[in-house]
């Protein structure tokens, strides 16, 4: 069952939103059978009334900041990113506290710093931030509360707000997978050298295999694109051409990696298996469909959404929490 939200305890309740809101916040000017109406559907509900609307009405901006990248928002379709927004902005929504899209291109260094030092907003979420590496350094430094989704490349603080999958658990399970199919033969496609999430994926990959006592095999690196997987798959094929087993650290690389392998003759999952990472909409829609270990991406946008906001209200929270991740079945392997 689904989290009850605002919108389902006003309607429980026979009130509007707003109504339902202020009860909720503590409000007095509220007509008493109103308020106990209310406070009955959030009971029976379960609804955990999130504070954030109260702290933010204390002299701040009641807005948190999305900061993606400008090419993310040609691939609505499905990546990592969408998942991650979708739940981000209804963390958000639930808290009623209002998203504000901030899109960064290649070359912005200066706009969004400044914004953010205007106080227009309290906090704000970097959500795949490898894209725009020159500008998450630029906002190691800022004066709001930052929560990043996946750890960036640069050097953070202490206590910075991170939030992440068990990438080192999703790179066990791919290992444990394809030698439970019976591969012998592995490689892996990994992901950028310089990404903590990528390394903790290849760590967990191989200390499984360690464990089980298969050979490891080769590596190959991508940059968690469709073209860098089929790239990888293709130097791997020219010297390493028995390969029965193949994981990929994103699902767009193990979908690049299973064209070159159709190309090659080789059949998916009857000569070689693929297993990916991320569980976004191409594992579903790809021929055959991709085995992968999914993030909780959507989870991951909200608890991102929620520990910002509860660091801006000055509550002791876990700054780093990191989500579980867990295999999933498919046609692949």
């Amino acid at each position: 069952m689904t989290r009850p939200t605002l919108v389902d305890v006003a309607r429980a309740a026979g009130v509007s939103r707003a109504t339902a809101a202020r009860v909720l916040a503590g409000g007095s000017r509220v007509d008493v059978r109103m308020s106990a109406a209310v406070e009955v559907a959030a009971k029976q509900l379960g609804y955990e009334a999130n504070s954030a609307a109260r702290m933010l009405r204390g002299g701040r901006a009641g807005a948190i900041a999305l900061i993606v990248a400008f090419n993310e928002l040609d691939s609505l379709g499905g990546t990592f990113f969408t998942s991650v927004l979708k739940g981000a902005a209804k963390g958000l929504y639930d808290g009623e506290v209002q998203p504000v899209l901030l899109p960064a291109d290649q070359d912005d260094s200066d706009r969004i710093p400044r914004f953010l030092r205007s106080r227009a907003v309290d906090g704000a979420i970097i959500i795949l931030q490898h894209e725009i590496t020159h500008l998450a350094q630029a906002l190691v430094d800022s004066p709001v509360p930052i929560a990043w989704v996946g750890r960036p490349r640069i050097e953070l603080a202490p206590h910075a707000i991170v939030v992440d999958s068990d990438n080192y658990a999703g790179g066990r399970l791919a290992a444990r997978a394809l030698v439970e199919a019976g591969r012998r033969r592995l490689a892996i496609i990994a992901g950028p050298h310089d990404m903590e999430p990528a390394r903790d994926r290849i760590r967990g990959w191989r200390d499984e295999l360690a464990e089980l006592g298969v050979d490891r095999g080769p590596t190959a690196y991508g940059e968690f694109t469709l073209e860098s997987g089929s790239v990888a798959m293709a130097q791997l094929l020219q010297g390493h051409g028995d390969i029965d087993g193949v994981f990929a650290s994103s699902d767009l690389m193990a979908n690049g990696a299973i064209r070159v392998l159709q190309a090659s003759g080789r059949r998916v999952p009857s000569d070689v298996s693929v297993i990916g990472f991320d569980d976004v909409v191409i594992a579903t829609t790809s021929d055959p469909s991709l085995t992968t270990i999914r993030q909780p991406l959507e989870d991951m946008g909200r608890v991102a959404a929620e520990t910002v906001v509860a660091v801006v209200q000055g509550r002791d929270v876990d700054r780093q929490p990191i989500l579980p991740t867990t295999l999933v079945r498919r046609e692949s392997v």
